[in-house]
């Protein structure tokens, strides 16, 4: 494959662009990849605890539980910024909830007919995982999916411009068979 200089010069120069536009999110994606890695999560900066008496069984219906919480702050006049609740609503074994990028509503049975309410606010680690993980709103999810099409324009540039340079090309090919070799061996161990 050859190209001119011209083109070659060009492919660098958007290379070299692309790369310096997400560096900033190349960087915030691979931290919080590594750290979640090892179980690194984040956690709540501020954790309020509230119990509810009720009279029907955990887990209660959605709409149910909803009035329950809006009536309780409603009269306790706190958390008037988590209304309306958050969008996301959950429901696992023992749990129910709502959370968004800013808090989490956890929902617990408390016995005896009460049920007890965690409202915890995100902190920034936490937020920046919910980013990691492509659950921090439309505007994260995009610029995330522009970042991968960025990442895989950038390896390619790279690549052709290794590859069409005589003093790089058989290098180049080798790395890419390691590369490729690499990944099947990783993949046959797991």
């Amino acid at each position: 494959m050859k190209i001119s200089s011209k083109s070659r010069i060009l492919w660098i120069k958007w290379h070299a662009y692309i790369s310096c536009f997400f560096l900033p999110f190349a960087l915030l994606i691979a931290l919080t990849g590594v750290l979640y890695l090892f179980e690194i999560k984040g956690g709540a900066s501020e954790k309020f605890e509230y119990t509810i008496e009720t009279e029907l069984d955990f887990p209660l219906p959605k709409a149910q539980l909803e009035a329950a919480i809006k009536n309780k702050f409603s009269s306790l006049g706190v958390h008037s910024e988590l209304f309306p609740l958050p969008v996301e609503y959950f429901e696992i074994i023992d749990m129910q909830g709502w959370w968004d990028f800013d808090h989490e509503i956890l929902i617990t049975d408390h016995g005896d007919g009460a049920i007890k309410v965690i409202i915890e606010e995100n902190n920034l680690w936490r937020q920046m995982v919910f980013i990691h993980k492509g659950i921090a709103g439309k505007a994260f999810f995009v610029f995330s999916v522009l970042f991968a099409i960025s990442l895989i324009f950038s390896l390619l540039s790279g690549t052709v411009v290794a590859l069409v340079m005589p003093k790089m090309k058989r290098n180049a090919s080798i790395f890419i068979g390691v590369g490729f070799l690499s990944i099947m061996l990783i993949y046959g161990l797991s």
